[in-house]
């Protein structure tokens, strides 16, 4: 799942066209931001404060990034000095200035490692640059000052191959005729160039397009190039070693509709197969800053803006995406999880803003793909033979019953890779379309919902393509209107990425049939001693009022949920998969003290006894989904979203429950002294190490020492 999860201004942009940039500081989770070209400022982004700054007379030509080998800040000052800091330092004027021969375009950092970028395409690593900058004395200034004129790098970044080697990538940009180029440059382990760099053209033949933004992005082991194209397409090329400049711009992979293309845009990579794109609305006002998953081709978030500015980068640090747009430099945080492929369904529901000749060519391309990729029939004319008539390339268009999709072998691979899952396989028989229907549930004993109605729009929903979090969504909001208790453990059990919004919401309604259900049963057990007249007392009516939308389902007999089905219901929510950060702050709203109060007990209750547990379930997070871890998982969410209430309480039932919980962890805590001393033994025995005794030691006799005052 990835999502946008806060955004907010960091900091004001006193001259755009001055700003220079932002780089990783030393300090995880703060970034070093030059402002402008005599401005350096040190700011942490969670609380937004100043760490530190500096102000140089001198004007900087690119942005001051920090080395860990020496533990100094860098800079470049009129593309021929270098200046190097520490934190400590007050006045970076008094520091003395290292002169370079050859003018530098910027610098890249990479890990512990930091590379000078010259204006004439190649590279060095810091040390090796301040080393030999007087060897090149025979280098003219016009001529580098020429070049700093001429070309314009942007982009600059190093990747790591999966064979451990290194390349460094940058656009650079003709500002005479207008050339676009991307450079690749091989580099060694110790940061040296290995082969002579190679320059990818982005320009497409034959076709007045231009170039709407660009960025390069990592892969499965190879970083990407992502162009985007002033006819909306995107195509991505592969920079492995072995890549050659004349395929650039690689394939074609989809169409952008969602952003102007004819207006710049803003690209970079932040993850692996994700890229941030920054650019104007089609067909509205404002702008939008989007996360695209080049792996699966869909638009997995999305973040609005109600003004767009021309001017526009993007940087990416730690799990933030700094964007400079106007005077504003903003940050917006983001969440790259476990992909969840039913997430990547439906979510491409937006209006399609293409022409009919657009689609009517898009179309041709897709047929003509399929076709090269999927035929299992190409007859290719015998070249050899001149007798016979040459037969043109027939090519038949695979249409999923008499020429599959795939190949039989490709097609079992993935059978078996499903049957290791253990997915419950419902297979549909339509005989109007003459076709079969198979549906794969993550649960075996998924039944469907006792409701017709809602079984309908759950059908429905996952036939139009609706991804997990939609469906669960709107579900559970009709199921928890409609009071259908045993519909929403139906619901829970039958998908796996639900929100943590909708399953607080969830809990509260659960925990609260569940209180007064128990409160109830509690006033029964009370009453049945206390007849009057032979009557017993009036019971309270139900009057809860439903929805004009769901006046159906609450016409229609349903039956009463008890304690125990209740009790069922609720420990298949705590089975869910959820993030502990994002699901606490839901609760915080959501749910009231006594409601934590109760679970806490129940939560107890459950590590406890032993004819307790929670059902297995596939998880979405890199946690586990263990009894024990799961539960107290869930203790760690209701502390953090209700402490304060909880610290400041001064009720004898809740401290008694604290209390228990607290010897639970001190039982936890000696067992886990206890296992350790346990895993040493057996590390010992699988090892096949025995206690060595000491030589000539022996317990016939001893010797003692005796000080004499």
């Amino acid at each position: 799942m990835t999502k946008f999860i806060t955004y907010f201004n960091l900091c004001p942009i006193p001259e755009p066209k001055e700003f220079l940039g932002i780089s990783p500081d030393k300090d995880e989770g703060n970034i070093i931001t030059t402002l402008g070209k005599n401005i350096i400022i040190v700011i942490k982004i969670s609380t937004q404060k100043q760490i530190r700054s500096w102000s140089v007379l001198e004007k900087l030509s690119s942005k001051v990034v920090y080395d860990k080998k020496s533990e100094k800040y860098v800079g470049v000052f009129g593309h021929k000095a270098l200046k190097c800091w520490d934190e400590k330092t007050t006045d970076v004027n008094k520091c003395k200035k290292l002169k370079f021969h050859k003018h530098i375009a910027d610098l890249v950092n990479c890990g512990d490692d930091t590379f000078v970028l010259y204006v004439d395409g190649s590279c060095e690593l810091l040390a090796k640059a301040i080393e030999s900058r007087k060897e090149d004395a025979n280098i003219t200034t016009a001529q580098q000052v020429e070049l700093s004129k001429k070309l314009a790098f942007t982009n600059t970044a190093v990747y790591n191959m999966a064979n451990g080697s290194r390349i460094l990538t940058y656009f650079e940009r003709n500002n005479i005729n207008g050339d676009y180029y991307l450079v690749r440059v091989p580099l060694s382990v110790s940061g040296d160039v290995t082969e002579p760099p190679k320059r990818f053209k982005l320009l497409r033949e034959n076709l007045s397009v231009t170039v709407a933004g660009a960025a390069v992005i990592e892969g499965d082991g190879v970083p990407m190039l992502l162009t985007i194209w002033s006819d909306k397409r995107m195509f991505i090329l592969n920079l492995s070693d072995d890549v050659c400049p004349e395929r650039s711009p690689g394939n074609f992979v989809s169409l952008l509709t969602q952003l102007k293309v004819d207006s710049p845009l803003s690209v970079m990579g932040i993850s692996k197969h994700f890229v941030a794109i920054y650019g104007a609305n089609h067909g509205q006002e404002g702008a939008s800053l989007l996360l695209y998953n080049t792996q699966f081709k869909v638009i997995k978030t999305k973040q609005f803006f109600k003004v767009y500015f021309n001017y526009s980068k993007l940087w990416s640090v730690s799990d933030h995406i700094i964007l400079a747009m106007g005077q504003n430099l903003s940050v917006v945080k983001y969440q790259v999880l476990k992909e969840v492929l039913s997430e990547l369904v439906g979510t491409q529901v937006s209006n399609d803003y293409q022409t009919t000749i657009e689609i009517d060519h898009i179309n041709e391309e897709d047929v003509m793909e399929e076709c090269l990729q999927y035929s299992s029939e190409i007859q290719i004319p015998d070249v050899d033979q001149k007798d016979k008539e040459e037969k043109p390339l027939q090519i038949q268009e695979a249409d999923g019953l008499t020429i599959p999709y795939m190949g039989s072998q490709d097609f079992d691979k993935e059978l078996n890779a499903l049957r290791q899952l253990h997915l419950h396989v419902d297979v549909i028989n339509d005989q109007q379309l003459d076709a079969v229907h198979i549906n794969l549930m993550s649960n075996f004993s998924d039944e469907g919902f006792s409701c017709s109605e809602i079984q309908l729009i759950a059908q429905q929903l996952e036939r139009v393509g609706a991804s997990e979090h939609e469906i669960t969504e709107k579900l559970l909001t009709v199921l928890m209107k409609a009071n259908l208790l045993p519909d929403i453990g139906v619901c829970l059990r039958r998908y796996t990425n639900i929100s943590e919004k909708i399953l607080s919401k969830t809990l509260n309604f659960i925990l609260k049939k569940y209180k007064a259900e128990k409160e109830s049963q509690s006033k029964k057990s009370n009453n049945k001693d206390n007849k009057v007249n032979g009557q017993e007392p009036m019971e309270a009516e139900d009057n809860d009022n439903l929805d004009d939308t769901l006046d159906i389902l609450a016409k229609k007999p349903h039956q009463k949920a008890n304690c125990s089905d209740i009790e069922t219901i609720l420990n298949t929510l705590l089975a869910c998969s959820f993030d502990s950060e994002t699901i606490a702050k839901c609760i915080r709203q959501d749910m009231e003290y006594n409601e934590v109060v109760v679970l806490l007990e129940h939560l107890y209750n459950m590590l406890t006894s032993e004819d307790k547990y929670l059902e297995e379930r596939p998880t979405l997070y890199e946690t586990s989904t263990e009894f024990e871890l799961q539960v107290l998982r869930w203790f760690g969410v209701f502390l953090n979203s209700h402490f304060q209430k909880l610290a400041l309480s001064k009720e004898v039932a809740l401290i008694e429950l604290l209390f228990k919980w607290h010897e639970l962890f001190q039982s936890y805590k000696q067992e886990i002294v206890d296992l350790q001393q346990l895993a040493a033994l057996l590390y010992n025995i699988v090892e096949r190490k025995t206690h060595v005794k000491e030589k000539g030691s022996s317990k016939w006799y001893s010797i003692e020492e005796v000080y004499l005052f």
